[in-house]
């Protein structure tokens, strides 16, 4: 598979995630035009899913679609509409370098100081993006649980907790990015191999 093919791959996903990024804001415009905006949602996650339980005044779990929503938090919502964004922003960014380095590999250049800079910014950002998504997951949670006044038999838990007998026990979701954190470090090995090959190939410049 050609430099070039990959690269084609690479800008195709720059538009989607642009596209994401375009529907994201569409959808918090239609939301605050239909007087909707404000409601927060976050995948939840039980031990049935086929009830609707109410988890507090305003604020509903329904486990056929396991999702958590909880009504009148428009700056929540508006907090949690810029940590997705800037997440989208930030695998932008990313795959705009790779497109840079796919286009040196495409000209036959591949191991150069500039593709080094390059890969080490990826790999910074793809950890960056981990970050971004531990942080959001701690704010927004740790939000919904503030906002939310639980009903006498429900117990409504972060993502990392234990379930409490005799109750419903309800718990936000939240997968790790372990896969975006294992990609993150691959780009700064592979950084680093690269700096050695730069640097190997000025070393036999020179005694030539």
């Amino acid at each position: 598979m050609s430099a070039k093919f990959i690269r084609r791959i690479v800008e195709v996903f720059i538009v989607i995630f642009s596209i994401g990024a375009f529907l994201q804001i569409g959808r918090a415009a239609a939301a605050v035009l239909d007087g909707d905006f404000g409601t927060v949602r976050w995948p939840v996650q039980a031990g049935a899913y086929d009830l609707e339980v109410l988890v507090g005044e305003g604020a509903t779990a329904f486990f056929t679609d396991a999702t958590l929503a909880v009504s009148g938090q428009p700056f929540w919502h508006s907090v949690d509409l810029l940590f997705s964004l800037a997440s989208i922003g930030l695998f932008i960014a990313v795959l705009m370098i790779l497109r840079t380095v796919l286009s040196n590999f495409a000209k036959g250049d591949p191991v150069n100081a500039m593709n080094v800079a390059a890969l080490r910014k990826v790999g910074m950002l793809l950890l960056a993006a981990c970050g971004l998504s531990v942080l959001r997951a701690v704010v927004m949670q740790s939000a919904i649980l503030s906002a939310v006044e639980e009903q006498t038999g429900t117990v409504l838990h972060p993502a990392i907790s234990w379930d409490v007998a005799g109750m419903t026990n309800v718990w936000l979701h939240y997968d790790v990015p372990i896969f975006t954190f294992a990609l993150g470090g691959l780009a700064l090995l592979f950084a680093e191999a690269f700096r050695a090959g730069v640097a190997y190939r000025e070393d036999s410049e020179s005694v030539v």
